[in-house]
């Protein structure tokens, strides 16, 4: 399933989500070592629009080292 980012610093970025997980974490743009948190927020989570592959919203959730 793919992963649509919603907000914070790698918004609009998009990839596959393993399954049963419900948060990813990418490195951060501008801070080495750190890495962004993502979670899905169960109210608006599904994304099923045409011209979108079906996915989940993540949404910014702070930082954290590695």
């Amino acid at each position: 399933m793919r992963y649509y980012v919603m907000s914070g610093p790698h918004q609009g970025d998009t990839g596959t989500m393993p399954d049963g997980v419900g948060e990813i974490q990418l490195p951060h743009p501008s801070m080495r070592g750190v890495h962004c948190r993502y979670k899905i927020n169960s109210t608006d989570a599904m994304i099923e629009q045409p011209g979108f592959e079906p996915g989940v919203q993540v949404h910014y959730a702070g930082d954290c080292g590695e």
